[in-house]
Protein backbone atom coordinates (compact mmCIF):
# COMPACT_ATOMS: atom_id res chain seq x y z
CA UNK A 1 0.00 0.00 0.00
CA UNK A 2 1.20 3.40 -0.77
CA UNK A 3 2.72 5.32 2.20
CA UNK A 4 1.38 9.19 1.61
CA UNK A 5 3.89 11.87 3.41
CA UNK A 6 3.46 15.32 4.25
CA UNK A 7 5.09 18.04 5.39
CA UNK A 8 3.47 21.35 7.70
CA UNK A 9 4.86 24.62 7.22
CA UNK A 10 3.55 27.00 9.63
CA UNK A 11 1.72 24.18 11.39
CA UNK A 12 -0.17 26.31 14.28
CA UNK A 13 -1.33 23.89 17.19
CA UNK A 14 -1.91 21.22 13.98
CA UNK A 15 -5.07 21.57 12.61
CA UNK A 16 -3.50 21.21 9.22
CA UNK A 17 -1.56 17.65 10.36
CA UNK A 18 -4.72 16.51 12.01
CA UNK A 19 -6.56 16.74 8.91
CA UNK A 20 -4.38 15.11 6.58
CA UNK A 21 -3.84 12.06 9.02
CA UNK A 22 -7.37 11.34 9.03
CA UNK A 23 -7.31 11.33 5.54
CA UNK A 24 -4.75 8.87 5.30
CA UNK A 25 -1.08 11.18 5.46
CA UNK A 26 1.82 10.34 7.89
CA UNK A 27 3.17 13.84 8.59
CA UNK A 28 6.61 13.87 8.65
CA UNK A 29 7.86 16.98 9.57
CA UNK A 30 6.76 20.20 11.12
CA UNK A 31 8.01 23.89 11.22
CA UNK A 32 6.96 26.52 13.58
CA UNK A 33 8.48 28.98 15.74
CA UNK A 34 5.49 29.60 17.98
CA UNK A 35 6.60 27.93 21.45
CA UNK A 36 2.81 27.80 22.69
CA UNK A 37 2.00 26.35 19.10
CA UNK A 38 5.03 24.17 19.24
CA UNK A 39 4.48 22.54 22.55
CA UNK A 40 0.57 21.34 21.89
CA UNK A 41 0.96 20.22 18.54
CA UNK A 42 4.19 18.04 20.00
CA UNK A 43 1.91 16.54 22.49
CA UNK A 44 -0.46 15.98 19.66
CA UNK A 45 1.79 14.61 17.24
CA UNK A 46 4.98 12.93 19.20
CA UNK A 47 5.48 11.17 16.19
CA UNK A 48 6.01 14.23 13.97
CA UNK A 49 9.88 15.85 13.54
CA UNK A 50 9.36 19.59 14.84
CA UNK A 51 11.54 21.97 13.45
CA UNK A 52 10.90 25.08 16.29
CA UNK A 53 12.29 27.60 14.29
CA UNK A 54 11.71 30.67 12.30
CA UNK A 55 10.70 28.94 8.60
CA UNK A 56 13.79 31.38 7.01
CA UNK A 57 16.76 28.92 8.84
CA UNK A 58 15.01 25.68 7.84
CA UNK A 59 16.49 24.22 4.30
CA UNK A 60 15.70 21.68 2.76
CA UNK A 61 19.07 19.48 3.68
CA UNK A 62 17.39 19.96 7.22
CA UNK A 63 14.14 18.47 6.58
CA UNK A 64 15.27 15.83 3.94
CA UNK A 65 18.02 14.39 6.24
CA UNK A 66 15.91 13.76 8.74
CA UNK A 67 13.05 12.69 7.74
CA UNK A 68 14.88 10.55 5.45
CA UNK A 69 12.81 11.45 1.98
CA UNK A 70 14.63 12.21 -1.01
CA UNK A 71 14.01 15.05 -3.58
CA UNK A 72 11.23 14.48 -5.62
CA UNK A 73 9.55 12.05 -3.14
CA UNK A 74 7.47 13.79 -0.91
CA UNK A 75 3.71 13.06 -1.38
CA UNK A 76 2.58 16.89 -0.28
CA UNK A 77 3.97 19.97 1.19
CA UNK A 78 1.07 22.12 3.07
CA UNK A 79 1.33 24.97 4.25
CA UNK A 80 -1.18 28.11 5.90
CA UNK A 81 1.99 30.89 5.77
CA UNK A 82 0.72 33.88 8.56
CA UNK A 83 -0.84 36.93 5.81
CA UNK A 84 -2.05 39.30 8.59
CA UNK A 85 -2.15 42.53 6.63
CA UNK A 86 -4.49 40.69 4.55
CA UNK A 87 -7.02 39.75 7.31
CA UNK A 88 -10.70 41.23 6.66
CA UNK A 89 -10.01 42.26 10.17
CA UNK A 90 -6.83 43.65 9.58
CA UNK A 91 -5.26 47.15 10.98
CA UNK A 92 -3.55 49.64 8.78
CA UNK A 93 -0.30 48.92 10.53
CA UNK A 94 -0.36 45.22 9.51
CA UNK A 95 -0.21 45.71 5.84
CA UNK A 96 3.46 46.23 5.95
CA UNK A 97 4.16 43.30 8.21
CA UNK A 98 7.15 41.44 7.09
CA UNK A 99 5.04 38.18 7.49
CA UNK A 100 3.08 38.79 4.33
CA UNK A 101 5.98 37.64 2.69
CA UNK A 102 6.37 34.60 4.39
CA UNK A 103 4.56 32.87 1.68
CA UNK A 104 7.89 33.04 -0.34
CA UNK A 105 9.50 30.48 2.31
CA UNK A 106 6.66 27.97 1.43
CA UNK A 107 7.75 28.43 -2.74
CA UNK A 108 11.14 28.27 -1.25
CA UNK A 109 10.80 24.68 0.14
CA UNK A 110 8.63 23.55 -2.37
CA UNK A 111 11.42 24.39 -5.41
CA UNK A 112 13.83 22.36 -2.99
CA UNK A 113 12.05 19.57 -2.06
CA UNK A 114 9.83 19.31 -5.38
CA UNK A 115 6.55 17.65 -3.56
CA UNK A 116 4.15 15.99 -5.65
CA UNK A 117 1.79 17.85 -4.58
CA UNK A 118 1.03 21.72 -3.27
CA UNK A 119 -1.74 22.79 -0.95
CA UNK A 120 -1.96 26.15 0.80
CA UNK A 121 -4.95 27.41 3.15
CA UNK A 122 -5.26 31.49 3.93
CA UNK A 123 -7.42 34.44 4.08
CA UNK A 124 -9.34 35.25 1.10
CA UNK A 125 -7.75 38.66 1.09
CA UNK A 126 -4.59 37.24 0.29
CA UNK A 127 -5.87 36.34 -3.40
CA UNK A 128 -7.79 39.95 -4.04
CA UNK A 129 -6.83 43.86 -3.15
CA UNK A 130 -3.42 44.36 -1.44
CA UNK A 131 -2.53 40.82 -1.31
CA UNK A 132 -3.39 40.24 -5.02
CA UNK A 133 0.25 40.95 -5.71
CA UNK A 134 1.68 38.46 -3.45
CA UNK A 135 -0.32 36.11 -4.32
CA UNK A 136 0.22 36.11 -8.21
CA UNK A 137 4.08 36.21 -8.00
CA UNK A 138 3.84 33.40 -5.63
CA UNK A 139 1.75 31.38 -8.29
CA UNK A 140 3.78 32.99 -11.01
CA UNK A 141 6.83 31.33 -9.17
CA UNK A 142 5.12 28.14 -8.39
CA UNK A 143 4.36 27.48 -11.98
CA UNK A 144 7.60 28.20 -13.38
CA UNK A 145 8.72 25.28 -11.16
CA UNK A 146 6.47 23.24 -12.59
CA UNK A 147 2.70 23.13 -10.63
CA UNK A 148 -0.26 23.10 -12.19
CA UNK A 149 -2.38 24.99 -9.71
CA UNK A 150 -6.42 24.11 -11.20
CA UNK A 151 -7.72 24.73 -7.54
CA UNK A 152 -6.95 28.24 -6.33
CA UNK A 153 -9.93 29.44 -4.72
CA UNK A 154 -12.21 30.80 -1.94
CA UNK A 155 -14.44 28.32 -0.23
CA UNK A 156 -16.24 28.48 2.86
CA UNK A 157 -15.82 25.69 5.36
CA UNK A 158 -19.42 25.80 6.18
CA UNK A 159 -19.73 24.09 3.07
CA UNK A 160 -17.45 21.04 3.84
CA UNK A 161 -18.89 20.14 7.65
CA UNK A 162 -17.10 22.70 9.54
CA UNK A 163 -19.78 24.07 11.98
CA UNK A 164 -18.32 28.17 11.40
CA UNK A 165 -19.12 30.50 8.11
CA UNK A 166 -15.03 30.47 7.57
CA UNK A 167 -14.32 31.64 3.82
CA UNK A 168 -10.66 30.68 3.43
CA UNK A 169 -8.45 30.72 0.09
CA UNK A 170 -7.29 27.29 -0.97
CA UNK A 171 -4.72 26.42 -3.49
CA UNK A 172 -4.07 22.59 -4.58
CA UNK A 173 -1.47 21.86 -7.04
CA UNK A 174 0.78 19.18 -8.42
CA UNK A 175 3.42 18.30 -10.97
CA UNK A 176 2.58 14.99 -11.81
CA UNK A 177 1.00 14.87 -15.27
CA UNK A 178 -2.27 13.07 -16.29
CA UNK A 179 -3.14 14.02 -13.00
CA UNK A 180 -6.98 15.67 -12.80
CA UNK A 181 -7.41 17.52 -9.19
CA UNK A 182 -10.71 17.86 -8.45
CA UNK A 183 -12.20 21.61 -6.72
CA UNK A 184 -13.97 21.04 -3.46
CA UNK A 185 -17.61 19.98 -3.73
CA UNK A 186 -19.67 20.50 -0.88
CA UNK A 187 -22.11 17.68 0.57
CA UNK A 188 -25.91 18.69 -0.33
CA UNK A 189 -28.60 17.75 1.86
CA UNK A 190 -32.30 16.06 0.85
CA UNK A 191 -33.23 19.81 -0.14
CA UNK A 192 -30.42 20.04 -2.87
CA UNK A 193 -28.72 22.99 -0.37
CA UNK A 194 -25.20 22.24 1.10
CA UNK A 195 -25.71 20.73 4.70
CA UNK A 196 -24.39 23.23 6.97
CA UNK A 197 -23.97 21.86 10.84
CA UNK A 198 -25.25 24.63 13.55
CA UNK A 199 -23.86 26.24 17.11
CA UNK A 200 -26.32 24.37 19.00
CA UNK A 201 -25.85 20.74 17.09
CA UNK A 202 -22.06 21.15 18.23
CA UNK A 203 -22.04 22.57 21.72
CA UNK A 204 -25.85 22.86 22.54
CA UNK A 205 -25.36 19.71 24.95
CA UNK A 206 -22.44 21.02 27.03
CA UNK A 207 -22.77 22.23 30.89
CA UNK A 208 -23.82 25.72 31.75
CA UNK A 209 -20.89 27.80 33.05
CA UNK A 210 -20.77 31.29 34.01
CA UNK A 211 -18.24 33.85 33.18
CA UNK A 212 -15.34 33.05 34.45
CA UNK A 213 -15.88 29.73 35.48
CA UNK A 214 -14.15 26.39 34.25
CA UNK A 215 -16.68 22.88 34.20
CA UNK A 216 -15.04 20.75 37.04
CA UNK A 217 -15.43 17.69 34.80
CA UNK A 218 -13.49 19.84 31.58
CA UNK A 219 -10.46 21.72 32.26
CA UNK A 220 -10.57 23.35 28.52
CA UNK A 221 -14.69 23.79 28.88
CA UNK A 222 -13.47 27.52 30.97
CA UNK A 223 -14.56 31.24 29.49
CA UNK A 224 -13.13 34.55 30.51
CA UNK A 225 -14.66 36.74 33.15
CA UNK A 226 -16.34 39.98 32.45
CA UNK A 227 -16.46 43.51 33.78
CA UNK A 228 -19.60 44.00 35.36
CA UNK A 229 -20.29 46.52 32.58
CA UNK A 230 -19.81 44.26 29.81
CA UNK A 231 -22.16 41.84 32.00
CA UNK A 232 -25.19 45.14 31.66
CA UNK A 233 -24.29 44.37 28.53
CA UNK A 234 -24.67 40.81 28.26
CA UNK A 235 -28.20 41.04 29.90
CA UNK A 236 -29.29 44.08 27.08
CA UNK A 237 -28.02 41.71 24.11
CA UNK A 238 -31.30 39.57 23.09
CA UNK A 239 -30.60 35.52 23.14
CA UNK A 240 -30.30 33.81 20.13
CA UNK A 241 -28.46 36.23 17.74
CA UNK A 242 -28.75 39.57 19.77
CA UNK A 243 -26.30 42.97 19.17
CA UNK A 244 -25.19 45.97 20.82
CA UNK A 245 -27.94 47.36 18.12
CA UNK A 246 -30.54 46.33 21.05
CA UNK A 247 -28.71 48.02 23.83
CA UNK A 248 -30.02 51.37 25.38
CA UNK A 249 -27.58 54.74 24.34
CA UNK A 250 -25.63 54.35 27.60
CA UNK A 251 -24.09 50.88 27.39
CA UNK A 252 -23.02 51.29 23.56
CA UNK A 253 -19.38 52.50 23.00
CA UNK A 254 -18.21 55.49 21.30
CA UNK A 255 -17.56 53.55 17.97
CA UNK A 256 -21.32 52.51 17.91
CA UNK A 257 -22.81 55.90 18.16
CA UNK A 258 -23.81 57.53 14.58
CA UNK A 259 -22.57 54.66 12.86
CA UNK A 260 -23.26 51.33 11.57
CA UNK A 261 -19.71 49.35 11.69
CA UNK A 262 -18.53 46.94 14.57
CA UNK A 263 -22.08 44.90 13.66
CA UNK A 264 -20.78 41.83 15.05
CA UNK A 265 -18.83 43.09 18.29
CA UNK A 266 -20.33 41.91 21.72
CA UNK A 267 -23.19 40.27 19.58
CA UNK A 268 -24.32 36.50 20.42
CA UNK A 269 -24.27 33.29 18.20
CA UNK A 270 -27.33 31.99 16.63
CA UNK A 271 -28.23 28.42 17.47
CA UNK A 272 -29.60 27.21 14.26
CA UNK A 273 -26.53 28.88 12.08
CA UNK A 274 -23.21 27.94 11.47
CA UNK A 275 -20.68 29.77 13.92
CA UNK A 276 -18.94 33.34 12.56
CA UNK A 277 -15.66 33.11 11.24
CA UNK A 278 -13.30 32.25 14.87
CA UNK A 279 -10.29 34.54 14.80
CA UNK A 280 -7.74 34.70 17.91
CA UNK A 281 -10.08 36.93 20.04
CA UNK A 282 -12.33 33.95 19.67
CA UNK A 283 -13.16 33.78 23.56
CA UNK A 284 -13.59 37.27 24.26
CA UNK A 285 -16.76 39.47 23.77
CA UNK A 286 -15.27 42.50 22.19
CA UNK A 287 -13.34 41.08 19.31
CA UNK A 288 -16.99 39.36 17.58
CA UNK A 289 -19.36 38.03 17.82
CA UNK A 290 -18.57 35.16 20.31
CA UNK A 291 -20.82 35.57 22.72
CA UNK A 292 -22.86 32.41 23.31
CA UNK A 293 -26.52 32.19 22.19
CA UNK A 294 -28.40 32.28 25.27
CA UNK A 295 -25.60 32.02 28.22
CA UNK A 296 -24.42 35.28 30.16
CA UNK A 297 -20.56 34.50 28.65
CA UNK A 298 -18.16 34.72 25.46
CA UNK A 299 -17.88 30.97 24.71
CA UNK A 300 -15.30 28.95 26.04
CA UNK A 301 -12.36 27.35 25.27
CA UNK A 302 -13.84 24.09 24.32
CA UNK A 303 -16.58 25.53 22.53
CA UNK A 304 -14.43 27.52 20.58
CA UNK A 305 -12.13 24.18 19.61
CA UNK A 306 -15.53 22.38 18.80
CA UNK A 307 -16.31 25.12 16.66
CA UNK A 308 -13.37 25.13 15.20
CA UNK A 309 -13.82 21.26 14.23
CA UNK A 310 -11.42 20.16 16.67
CA UNK A 311 -12.07 16.52 18.30
CA UNK A 312 -12.81 16.51 22.16
CA UNK A 313 -9.82 14.62 22.83
CA UNK A 314 -7.57 17.14 21.02
CA UNK A 315 -4.87 18.42 23.88
CA UNK A 316 -4.44 22.14 24.16
CA UNK A 317 -2.25 23.44 27.12
CA UNK A 318 -1.58 27.33 27.98
CA UNK A 319 -3.74 30.01 29.31
CA UNK A 320 -6.68 31.16 27.79
CA UNK A 321 -5.18 34.17 25.26
CA UNK A 322 -2.49 31.02 23.96
CA UNK A 323 -4.83 28.59 23.48
CA UNK A 324 -7.63 31.31 21.68
CA UNK A 325 -5.13 32.27 19.52
CA UNK A 326 -4.38 28.46 18.25
CA UNK A 327 -7.82 27.82 17.93
CA UNK A 328 -8.61 30.68 15.89
CA UNK A 329 -5.90 30.62 13.70
CA UNK A 330 -5.93 27.02 13.13
CA UNK A 331 -6.61 25.54 9.95
CA UNK A 332 -10.50 23.53 10.23
CA UNK A 333 -9.44 19.97 10.43
CA UNK A 334 -12.28 19.12 8.67
CA UNK A 335 -11.34 21.45 5.88
CA UNK A 336 -8.24 20.50 5.95
CA UNK A 337 -9.02 16.57 5.84
CA UNK A 338 -11.20 17.97 2.60
CA UNK A 339 -8.09 19.09 1.08
CA UNK A 340 -6.06 15.68 1.51
CA UNK A 341 -9.00 13.57 0.50
CA UNK A 342 -9.06 15.52 -2.70
CA UNK A 343 -5.27 14.47 -3.21
CA UNK A 344 -5.68 11.13 -2.16
CA UNK A 345 -8.19 10.84 -5.22
CA UNK A 346 -6.62 12.83 -7.66
CA UNK A 347 -3.56 10.12 -7.19
CA UNK A 348 -6.25 7.02 -7.37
Amino acid sequence: MKTYTAIDLFSGCGGSALGFKKAGFKILAAVDNDKASAKNYKRNNPETIFFEDNIVNISDKDILKKTGVKKGKLTVILACPPCQGFSSARRISQRNDPRNKLIFEFVRLTKEILPEFIAMENVPGLSKGEGINLFTEAVDMLSKIGYDMPVKNVFDASDFGVPQRRKRLILIGTRLKRIRIESPAPEFGPDGMPKKRTVKEIIGNLESIEAGETDPKDSLHRSRTVSELNFRRLLATPKDGGSWKDWPEELKLNCHKNKSGHYDVYGRMKWDHPAPTLTGGCTNLSKGRFGHPEQNRAISLREAALLQSFPGNYIFEGNIGEISDQIGNSVPPLLAEKIGKIIINSIK
